[in-house]
């Protein structure tokens, strides 16, 4: 993969160096950045599509439901630190009721993640802009820039096409690289729930 017509580690090396020269001549050092409260747990953003397994009747999905609910039910009891988008209200918002009101009472055990609107769309367009999350889906492209600026730790979705394989997790690193951004997880419910010992 190259990107500005370097290879990606060359790349990705370079970033880094310029980086922290732009660090020493700005004179920033670790001891100038604010205070931070050590965190244990990762924080999880959780995308439209793990509250709508929730519901999901459909026998075939019966261990991802499961999981999805399970997951909703360690965040209530404090397991696990979550939160979403005011996008993700936008489209449980749409769906048709009894629907909506289950899926507007599940996203309650969630915070709510606050970002700058122009600068998440700025992010989700580099997605789309770059081939990694199709136009159509550009909602999607906006969860991926809200959990990116809000600085989650993993993106948890069960959207397998566009956000939760392999491939879509190294495009979706290689545009934050690009745009200055961290890296980004993405894994399933199954994948973060917190197993007892």
């Amino acid at each position: 993969m190259k990107i500005d017509g370097l290879d990606w580690m060359d790349w990705l090396h370079k970033m880094r160096a310029d980086q922290a020269k732009l660090r020493r001549q700005e004179s920033i050092s670790v001891s100038d950045a604010p205070a931070r409260q050590a965190r244990h747990r990762p924080l999880l953003y959780l995308e439209t599509s793990v509250f709508g397994f929730c519901f999901d009747e459909n026998a075939r999905n019966a261990l991802r439901r499961e999981a999805a609910a399970t997951l909703l039910k360690q965040i209530d009891l404090g397991l696990s630190d979550a939160v979403t988008s005011p996008l993700t209200f936008e489209e449980l918002r749409r769906a048709h009721e009894p629907l909506r009101t289950k899926l507007l009472a599940a996203v309650g055990v969630v915070g709510q993640l606050r970002a700058d609107k122009q600068e998440v769309e700025h992010l989700a367009a580099a997605y789309i802009r770059n081939n990694v999350i199709p136009q159509a889906f550009a909602d999607d492209a906006g969860h991926v820039a809200y959990a990116t600026i809000g600085k989650a730790d993993l993106l948890v979705s069960l959207n397998l096409r566009h956000l939760a394989n392999e491939w879509a997790e190294r495009k979706i690193g290689a545009v934050n690289l690009q745009e200055g951004y961290q890296l980004l997880r993405i894994r399933t419910p199954e994948e973060v729930l917190a197993y007892e010992e």
